[in-house]
């Protein structure tokens, strides 16, 4: 994965979209994924892999997570 840390500030709705990757405010980065085969949304933190609750929208995904400092990076993934 390539990650350009060029500060993005984003609209909520902007941020928690499916494939955006976020810089938290305390400089954890999650990916937006759908999970598919239960329906919802969730965050999986890129350091541990780690999987969030599952919500049924994206709104009520971020009205859980979202935090003002939080920022929408610009990331690249390649899988090899």
């Amino acid at each position: 994965m390539k990650i350009n840390f060029k500060k993005k500030q984003a609209k909520v709705e902007e941020m928690y979209k499916v494939g955006n990757v976020i810089k938290a405010y305390d400089n954890t980065l999650f990916i937006v994924v759908e999970i598919t085969n239960r329906g919802g949304y969730a965050l999986v933190d890129l350091t541990d892999n780690m999987v969030s609750k599952t919500y049924e929208t994206l709104g009520e995904l971020a009205e859980v997570f979202w935090n003002e400092d939080d920022v929408l990076v610009n990331a690249e993934i390649n899988v090899f």
